[in-house]
């Protein structure tokens, strides 16, 4: 007996049918996927925020070999126990810290080093904050390079440091800018800096709030015992040895800028002066001109490191205001202003009459 199979050959209204099914299996579950996705991403929106601000005093420079101890406050929410903090830092750490509080080295190398601290708590999103630091040394193979040597010096007897000083004109002037710490501010608050370029003061701290004029007839203030805060003859004078002509104190003196500029000046590697068709630094008398920059709101606001130098004279411009001058980085000239008296910060150069120059 034979058995015949007989083949079932789908209709191609029955493939048409089984497509559209499959085709909707799969449409269906293109829709349910993402609606699962969608779900995800709602709870991650629920999330909050760690709230309040992370904060710590990181200084924005230090010296070489200095430890520094962080502790970390500010965050509101959650409460303290569910936080955990992480401290990391290349430089700065040899390991991952974990905990509110952490211990920092400043390496021996000169450079710019960062830190980044995270909060973390279960169902939160994680907070962090990233701060820098830059290193400094004094020193001759420190921080500030390219200054040529000076021929003389004196020791400030209320603390002990020395001074660079010059002969320009009448008169000796410092060839730096003052440190001395008993008033003022180093550059972003911090010593490590004021130890280099000099710290900044308010006219008042500068000059005790005194005003003068005549030729090295300023007021001592913050300088050391014998000299004084230059005054506008003391500044003419100065424009007079630079030029060679005679020019008021209260105007721009045109080409003298770069007469004091220092060609190959460099903080940390980062010149002063940056070379411009218009300025060619001689570094007259080894006055040794530096942009150290400025503050303001008592103390509280710097900027225009390595970019402006600015320095104080003893002579009001009124009650409320006082000039000074200054030199901007990629200009020729030394320039006059006048700011108030309170919350202005610039650097001092301090001046007494030299004995041995004939009248």
């Amino acid at each position: 007996m034979k058995f015949h199979v007989k083949r079932i050959v789908p209709s191609v209204m029955d493939v048409m049918m089984r497509s559209k099914f499959f085709i909707i299996i799969c449409i269906a579950g293109m829709l349910i996927l993402p609606s699962c996705d969608k779900d995800d991403e709602d709870e991650d929106e629920m999330k909050p925020s760690i709230s309040g601000e992370m904060t710590y005093s990181l200084p924005a420079y230090a010296k070489v070999g200095t430890t520094i101890d962080l502790q970390v406050s500010g965050v509101t929410a959650p409460e303290e126990s569910k936080i955990t903090y992480r401290w990391v830092s290349i430089a700065l750490l040899k390991d991952t810290v974990w905990g509110k509080s952490c211990t920092i080295t400043v390496p021996d190398s000169l450079g710019d080093f960062s830190i980044v601290l995270t909060a973390s708590a279960d169902g939160y999103y994680d907070k962090t904050t990233t701060k820098y630091l830059t290193s400094i040394k004094t020193g001759s193979d420190g921080s500030l390079t390219g200054i040529p040597a000076a021929a003389d010096s004196i020791q400030d007897a209320r603390d002990g440091q020395w001074y660079n000083i010059t002969s320009a004109g009448s008169l000796l002037w410092f060839a730096e800018n003052l440190n001395w710490e008993g008033a003022g501010s180093g550059y972003a608050k911090t010593d490590a800096v004021g130890a280099v370029l000099g710290r900044l003061y308010t006219w008042k701290d500068a000059t005790g709030g005194v005003s003068a004029t005549g030729l090295g007839q300023g007021p001592q203030g913050a300088c050391p015992e014998g000299w004084s805060v230059p005054t506008k003859e003391d500044w003419e004078d100065l424009a007079k040895a630079l030029g060679g002509e005679e020019l008021a104190f209260e105007t721009t003196w045109k080409g003298l800028g770069d007469n004091v500029m220092v060609a190959n000046a460099a903080f940390n590697g980062y010149k002063f002066w940056e070379y411009t068709p218009d300025c060619n630094p001689e570094n007259q008398f080894g006055w040794a001109a530096l942009s150290a920059g400025s503050c303001t709101n008592n103390y509280d606001n710097y900027s225009g490191l390595c970019k402006y130098g600015f320095w104080w004279s003893a002579s009001e411009m009124s009650a409320d205001n006082a000039y000074y001058r200054y030199i901007y980085y990629n200009r020729p000239d030394f320039d006059v202003n006048y700011t108030d008296k309170d919350g202005f910060g610039a650097s001092v150069r301090c001046v007494k009459l030299n004995v041995n120059v004939e009248e």
